[in-house]
């Protein structure tokens, strides 16, 4: 068994892989202390959540690993497609929680402070970042992803405060959700639950296919409650998505019956020029019925107009199944 320790370190230099016997205190090592740092506080805050929501901050622990491997000289992560993803995130989850006018004051539940807490090393971070920045190696998508960061963080942990005070926030995940067993219905779940896991049930069979989508979920309403998008899906796909979402709900069909009714010398020709371009006549969106009342809808997008077909079909099983398995 090799030893824990390698006493390389000892004289007070060590190396990244582009730099080497730099000594201990140089500012990159800073920022990946800061970092490491920021990443087990992630974990004490995703032992406070529950499940679905845990998920998402154990991906961001994950981006955070590939962010540090980036920032020591390894492979590339941050990338304007992965800033603009988790500034969709953002957006979704502060449309979704009360408005705030004052300062927030951490402590109104276990998850939000511990949340709060790691958005505060997140900013450290965020300072590390410029110092190693002025030595090289950093570049303006990663110091963009670092700045991101922290928001997201204060973004999730209203989230969780509102959880906790019993209002119904909605949470979208961020940019590359890790592939998870499929796993069945909670039973007696929120609309929340429901769609985070209506989503992954998706994303995972996508996954066998070797297809990164975007999936999406409404509620009654068409507002945005759910965005899971895979790695390398389409940066259009994000919008598209959505759009088969809300197109689903609002004519409370699947966007594959309307393609046929919006075909020329149909009933409904032309419907997609209406609702500011946001109706899409192909397939991929389903609206999600509960004993005939409308929850809202479901839309993936990222394949092939016949594969995201098939796996709207596949949602519509899975939620049909759901439904039988709760009564």
């Amino acid at each position: 068994m090799s030893n824990l320790y390698t006493k390389n370190g000892d004289n007070g230099f060590a190396s990244t892989i582009t730099r080497r016997m730099i000594p201990k205190n140089s500012p990159i090592f800073s920022l990946l202390g800061t970092l490491d740092e920021l990443n087990s506080a992630l974990g004490v805050a995703r032992s406070k959540m529950p499940p679905e929501p845990g998920e998402i901050v154990r991906s961001i622990q994950q981006d955070v690993i590939s962010f540090s491997t980036e920032l020591a000289g390894g492979e590339r992560f941050a990338t304007k497609e992965k800033v603009s993803a988790m500034e969709k995130s953002i957006d979704l989850i502060m449309e979704s929680v009360p408005e705030i006018t004052a300062f927030i004051t951490p402590g109104d539940s276990p998850a939000g402070a511990a949340l709060d807490l790691a958005r505060t090393i997140a900013r450290r971070a965020e300072r590390e970042l410029v110092a190693s920045k002025l030595t090289g190696g950093v570049t303006r998508e990663a110091m963009m992803w670092g700045n991101r960061l922290s928001d997201l963080l204060y973004a999730l942990a209203r989230m969780m405060d509102a959880k906790a005070a019993g209002i119904p926030a909605a949470v979208p995940v961020s940019a590359a959700p890790q592939a998870v067993a499929s796993v069945p219905a909670p039973a007696g779940e929120e609309f929340l639950d429901l769609a985070l896991w209506l989503c992954r049930q998706v994303l995972n069979k996508a996954k066998e296919w070797n297809l990164p989508v975007v999936t999406a979920v409404c509620d009654a309403g068409a507002n945005p409650v759910v965005l899971l998008r895979a790695d390398g899906a389409y940066i259009a796909s994000v919008d598209i998505a959505q759009n088969k979402a809300f197109t689903s709900c609002s004519l409370k069909m699947s966007t594959e019956q309307l393609g046929t009714l919006s075909q020329p010398n149909g009933p409904l020709y032309g419907i997609q020029n209406t609702n500011g371009g946001r109706i899409v006549i192909f397939g991929g969106g389903i609206p999600l019925f509960e004993n005939g009342r409308l929850l809202g809808g479901f839309g993936v997008s990222g394949g092939s107009a016949e594969q995201d077909t098939s796996l709207a079909h596949y949602a519509q099983e899975q939620f049909e199944r759901r439904n039988e398995m709760k009564s």
